[in-house]
């Protein structure tokens, strides 16, 4: 794409520059707090245009591959602030296992220093969205690497923005004064509900916009956030969310997917329970939290909340309330009014 061809999207406070990531001349150095981005896999996915015409080419050659991330990597060394946080997003698949590892190396070599590395599950309990791959030869992705980038020591994060009660409260006081405990380096966050290219509105691999939003939460004192591999712009949805302003860099767009996905997205932020305090609830418990997760529709939830036993009724709604995810799961349970009247009691 030639430099006079560059364009910019406005969606409210969210732009989109209609052009690589390779040259971010829009942005001047240091300029950016966070950058939260998932790049091509190199695995033949299709990355088309509005029109639908072919776009970006996702079978390269190993070596033009990672040059091509490396001269991206370089730009966001460039424009992100000396305490700004990137947060790289990628997994391994099952004809190049070890790739996420080359990954997260060329952006050390690009000026990078290497935090920490974050699981995001995808699936769990058999229960979330995950693309089969293993067959007989192997066994099923269900998680993805979240590596977590800094340029000097000069930065800091707030676990506690996106923490989690406790769930053995003699620990408030020990290690808190408050009831909220770090969540952790592993994040469980299931795709939204999807049936195909249709509802993954033209884009072959978009992330969930919970990803970012955990991500971005956690950088005090952002202000501008970068995807240069915006995509559908899940990123900058989270951004939109926040009420910060976003910037994502996409060479293909399709322009009212985008538009979509940033200001009329049905996305509400969920503290999801850490895998460790899922082991303390009962089967009834889980088995709620995996269709209240999967998007089992309303009917179904419905005659599955009608089939329970009083006192499961009441041992699920103290579980939630435990793991914190009041109010919004309890939006979708037609819960009577005197039981949900007495858990407020008790």
């Amino acid at each position: 794409m030639l430099d006079s061809e560059r364009r910019k999207l406005q969606f409210e406070n969210q732009s989109i520059i209609v052009a690589s990531s390779e040259k971010m001349l829009e942005l001047e150095d240091e300029s950016i707090d966070v950058i939260v981005t998932s790049p091509p896999y190199n695995v033949g996915k299709q990355y088309s245009t509005t029109d639908g015409s072919k776009g970006y080419d996702d079978q390269l050659s190993q070596k033009d591959y990672l040059f091509f991330l490396e001269t991206v990597f370089k730009e966001c060394n460039r424009v992100l602030h000396s305490s700004g946080v990137f947060f790289l997003n990628i997994g391994d698949s099952a004809p190049d296992q070890g790739k996420s590892e080359k990954v997260v190396e060329i952006a050390v070599n690009s000026g990078f220093k290497r935090l920490q590395t974050i699981i995001w599950a995808k699936s769990l309990f058999g229960k979330g969205h995950f693309t089969p791959s293993g067959g007989e030869r192997r066994l099923n992705n269900l998680w993805e690497n979240i590596f977590v980038l800094v340029k000097s020591k000069n930065y800091k994060i707030s676990p506690k923005k996106i923490g989690m009660p406790y769930t053995d409260k003699s620990n408030i006081g020990r290690y808190s004064e408050e009831d909220l405990r770090d969540a952790g380096d592993i994040w469980f966050i299931p795709y939204e509900v999807t049936t195909g290219s249709t509802i993954k509105k033209g884009h072959e691999a978009p992330f969930p916009i919970g990803l970012p939003y955990k991500a971005i939460q956690l950088v005090p004192h952002a202000k501008k956030v970068l995807d240069p591999f915006a995509g559908t712009g899940s990123t900058l949805a989270a951004a939109h969310q926040l009420g910060l302003q976003g910037i994502g860099y996409e060479a293909f767009p399709r322009e009212k997917v985008i538009e979509e996905r940033i200001l009329n997205n049905t996305f509400t932020p969920q503290n999801l329970p850490l895998l460790p305090q899922l082991e303390n609830y009962s089967e009834i418990t889980t088995m709620m939290l995996n269709h209240l997760m999967e998007n089992t529709s309303q009917e179904e939830i419905e005659a599955i909340w009608n089939g329970l036993k009083k006192r499961e009724k009441k041992q699920f709604l103290w579980s939630i309330n435990d793991l914190g995810l009041e109010p919004s799961f309890l939006e979708k349970i037609p819960i009577e009014k005197e039981l949900f009247n007495k858990k407020k009691k008790d």
